[in-house]
């Protein structure tokens, strides 16, 4: 699986996109997690549908549904008759509602939903157990102290991701963790589990 991530080079604000091309797999070979809100996305993906004959947006799925990550969702979607996938039933342009514990497929790689609220009420991370990589979307990874208030769902969430083998972190802004994502998240729980819990 080659991961790329769109919004790489933008210079407006938006959150990052990652592509996941699976090869192998016509049927199932581009997975974009989340589309951002940068219109500069479409150059690439329209030279690489040129040069490869495939499809290069299979599926989008939404980590949560704020502007500066979904706001392409209907473009991409409809040049691309991507199959959308969202946490909320209520946010427009999507075709399947997701629960905690789906799993999706990109080519041969399974894409395990894991539920989170907390920055949104429709947050989730994707988890693929192959490559052992968590794409977060804006939950936060790194929980620094123990004086903020948290919700029991949050918590869940967070358990669950802890309980994954995680090499590499794939955020919805910023750079790629790529070095001790385990720790930060053993940590981050750590502090969670003291911090006030509603």
């Amino acid at each position: 699986m080659n991961i790329k991530n769109l919004t790489e080079k933008s210079i407006i604000y938006t959150s990052n996109a990652w592509l996941c091309s699976c090869d192998g797999d016509v049927q199932t070979s581009g997975t974009l997690i989340d589309t951002g809100c940068d219109p500069s996305i479409f150059e690439y993906l329209r030279a690489l549908k040129k040069r490869t004959g495939r499809n290069p947006v299979n599926q989008i799925i939404l980590t949560h549904n704020h502007y500066d990550h979904a706001r392409l969702l209907g473009d991409v979607r409809e040049e691309f008759n991507s199959i959308v996938y969202g946490f909320s039933a209520y946010a427009s342009g999507i075709d399947h509602v997701l629960i905690g514990g789906d799993v999706l497929m990109c080519g041969n790689y399974h894409f395990e939903v894991i539920a989170i609220p907390g920055h949104t009420s429709d947050s989730v991370c994707i988890y693929c157990l192959e490559r052992e990589i968590l794409f977060s979307g804006d939950t936060p990874m790194t929980i620094w102290g123990t004086e903020n208030t948290y919700e029991q769902a949050f918590l869940q969430g967070f358990e669950e991701l802890a309980t994954k083998k995680i090499q590499a972190i794939y955020p919805g802004h910023g750079d790629i963790i790529h070095s001790g994502a385990a720790g930060i998240i053993k940590e981050s729980l750590t502090n969670l589990k003291k911090s006030k819990i509603i």
